[in-house]
């Protein structure tokens, strides 16, 4: 989603590359692969995301509905973002051990029945 709407940004905007990165959520892609990456390596349940960085993927949909992105995937960001704003609403508090930032474990989940 985020990659589209930096192509539809890209190829509607006189703006400068920077502005077009800002506003199309492309600088949160580079964090997001690493933590990705992280994340599967260790087996955890998903990327995880500080509340503050909701406001790059809310510009990309922002942008997309502008620039007359796809339909499916300002549907996708929409979602995305209800998601995201279910999830803020249940945000961690990290902590630093050794310079690495921890999450405090989940609580455990009941069985799917």
């Amino acid at each position: 989603m985020i990659e589209h709407a930096r192509e539809c940004l890209e190829a509607g905007s006189s703006a400068d590359p920077q502005t077009i990165r800002n506003a199309s959520g492309a600088e949160l892609l580079p964090l997001l692969y690493s933590r990705a990456g992280a994340a599967l390596a260790s087996g955890a349940g998903g990327v995880p995301m500080l509340v503050c960085e909701i406001r790059h993927v809310a510009a990309a949909v922002v942008n997309l509905e502008s620039y007359e992105g796809h339909e499916a995937m300002l549907c996708e960001g929409h979602a995305l973002l209800e998601r995201l704003a279910v999830l803020g609403r249940h945000a961690r508090t990290g902590r630093t051990v050794d310079g690495i930032l921890r999450l405090p474990r989940s609580a455990p989940q009941a069985p799917c029945g």
